[in-house]
C-alpha cells in the first residue's frame, strides 16, 4: 500500500484524539495527523531531562536535520528528519540554560538557548541568554562540542538574550533580535567575519521584536514588532530592513482588530507573508496574510491566533502555527480558557485546515496553579513533508499515542498532504 493510500484510508475514529473541536473549514479538507514521537535523550549513553523549557526550532531539508533550542537540557537537540530519530545533543552545557525568577518560574529574557538556524547546511547559529550568538559546525557537532565562534550582540546584564534570527545568503548576513532589551534591537552579523556590522534599534516598540524572515523574492528582511503604542495594547507592525542600506526602510501597519500582537512570520507563495498574531483580542482571534510589497492584508484567518513561531512548508503548501495561546482571553483571576495547538493553514486558499488537538492551558501571566510550559515552536521539512512540533512533558497524551513518553514530552511528527480539492 502506498503512503498516500494509507493516509487516505485511516479511520475517522482514529483521528478523534487529536482533532481540534472546531469544524473543518468548508473549502479545505486536507488531512494532517501525528505519525511519530521523538523522545529527547532516546539514545544509548545519553541522559536527558524531560522537555520543559525550550524555544525556537529549525529544519534544513537539504541535510535532513531538525534542531531545537532546548533550555531544559542546556543544548541544541539534533533530530534526523528522515528516520524521525534523536541523534544527540550539540553543545551540551554551553548556554545559560534555564534561569529562574524568585518565584521559581523561568526567566525567558536571560535563559538560553533561544533562536536557532542552520546556515547553508554547514553551521548551527544559536542565540543565548547572555546576549551572545554561538556558532557550531554541523559536521561532528556533539554533546561535548564547544562553539567555534561566540559573537556578542550587546551587554548580558542590560541587553539580555539574543533571540530569533534569519539568514540572507545573498549578502551573507544574519539578523538577530534582542527582543528583551529596552529598547529592543536587531544586529546584522556578517557570516564572513563573524562580527556585528550594524545595530538597528526599534525605539517605537513597546513590546520587543519577534520572528524575522529574509525574503528571496525581494531581497529584504522583514520582522514583526508586537506593540508600538504606550501603554502596549497589541497594535503592532512589520518592519522592513534593506540589507544594502543596513536600516529599516518602511513599516507595514497591522490593525489590532485583525492582528493583535503580531509575532510569528513565514514567507509563503506568491507575494504572501503569514503573520502569526499572538493574542486573542482581535475581532475573530485571527492571524493574517499580508502582501510583501505594501503590507496589504490579503486574508484574515479566523481562530488562528496565539502562535509564537510559524513556518511555511513548500513541500505541501501549508503554513504551520505553534499556537501556545489558542483560544479566547482568560477571565481575570481565573485559569485561562485558551489552549495550546498546532494550527494549519492552506497557503493556496489562505483558509485554515483542521489542526492538531488542543491540550494544556497557556501559562502567560497566570497564577502558579495555572502555569504550564508552552509548546510554541514548530518547523517543517519540505522533502519529507513532515512537521516537527515539540510538546513539553506532562501536557498531553499525544506523545504516547504515537509511541512516545508523555511524561518526558516529545517532538511530535505530523504528516499530511494537499488533497487537491482547492483547485
Amino acid at each position: 500500500m502506498s503512503r498516500m493510500t494509507k493516509l487516505l484510508t485511516f479511520s475517522t475514529a482514529l483521528l478523534a484524539p487529536w482533532l481540534l473541536t472546531s469544524a473543518v473549514d468548508a473549502l479545505d479538507t486536507d488531512v494532517f495527523r501525528p505519525i511519530a514521537a521523538v523522545t529527547i535523550g532516546d539514545l544509548e549513553g545519553v541522559t536527558a531531562n524531560p522537555l520543559g523549557s525550550f524555544d525556537i526550532s529549525f529544519v534544513d531539508p537539504a541535510i535532513g536535520l531538525y534542531v531545537l533550542a532546548d533550555r531544559s537540557n542546556n543544548a541544541v537537540d539534533l533530530v534526523d528528519t528522515q528516520s524521525n530519530t534523536f541523534l544527540g545533543f550539540c553543545g551540551h552545557g554551553q548556554f545559560t540554560g534555564v534561569v529562574l525568577n524568585p518565584d521559581g518560574t523561568a526567566n525567558n529574557d536571560v535563559s538560553g538557548p533561544d533562536g536557532v538556524l542552520i546556515r547553508d547546511s554547514r553551521e548551527i547559529w544559536v542565540g543565548d541568554g547572555d546576549s551572545t550568538v554561538k556558532v557550531f559546525d554541523v559536521a561532528g557537532c556533539s554533546e561535548t562540542t564547544t562553539p567555534k565562534q561566540t559573537i556578542a550582540t550587546g551587554d548580558a546584564a542590560t541587553d539580555k538574550r539574543a533571540d530569533e534570527m534569519c539568514y540572507d545568503p545573498n549578502d551573507q548576513l544574519i539578523l538577530v533580535a534582542n527582543n528583551a532589551a529596552d529598547p529592543p534591537f536587531a544586529s546584522l552579523i556578517s557570516t564572513i567575519f563573524y562580527a556585528v556590522v550594524q545595530k538597528i534599534t526599534f525605539d517605537q516598540s513597546t513590546n520587543g521584536i519577534e520572528q524575522c524572515q529574509w525574503n528571496p523574492r525581494t531581497g529584504l528582511f522583514y520582522i514583526t514588532v508586537p506593540g508600538i503604542e504606550t501603554p502596549d495594547n497589541g497594535h503592532g507592525q512589520v518592519a522592513v530592513i534593506d540589507p544594502a542600506a543596513l536600516a529599516v526602510t518602511t513599516t507595514f501597519d497591522l490593525p489590532r482588530e485583525r492582528c493583535d500582537t503580531p509575532q510569528g512570520m513565514a514567507i509563503g507563495p506568491g507575494s504572501d507573508i503569514l503573520i502569526g498574531c499572538n493574542k486573542g483580542r482581535s475581532t475573530t482571534r485571527s492571524s493574517v496574510i499580508i502582501d510583501e510589497n505594501d503590507g496589504t492584508i490579503l486574508a484574515t484567518v479566523a481562530n488562528e491566533s496565539g502562535p509564537d513561531e510559524v513556518w511555511f512548508n513548500p513541500g505541501n503548501n501549508h503554513y504551520f502555527l505553534a499556537r501556545s495561546n489558542a483560544g479566547p482571553p482568560a477571565t481575570p483571576g481565573s485559569c485561562p480558557t485558551g489552549r495550546q495547538s498546532l494550527g494549519i493553514i492552506d497557503a493556496g486558499t489562505r483558509v485554515r485546515d483542521t489542526g492538531i488537538n488542543n491540550f494544556a492551558p497557556v501559562n502567560a501571566n497566570q497564577p502558579p496553579e495555572c502555569r504550564h510550559p508552552s509548546a510554541h515552536s514548530v518547523a517543517a521539512d519540505s522533502v519529507t513533508g513532515n512537521t516537527f512540533f515539540p510538546i513539553p512533558g506532562g501536557l498531553t497524551t499525544l506523545c504516547g499515542f504515537v509511541g512516545g513518553d508523555n511524561t518526558k514530552g516529545c517532538i511530535l511528527v505530523v504528516t499530511g498532504f494537499n488533497d487537491g480539492d482547492d483547485f
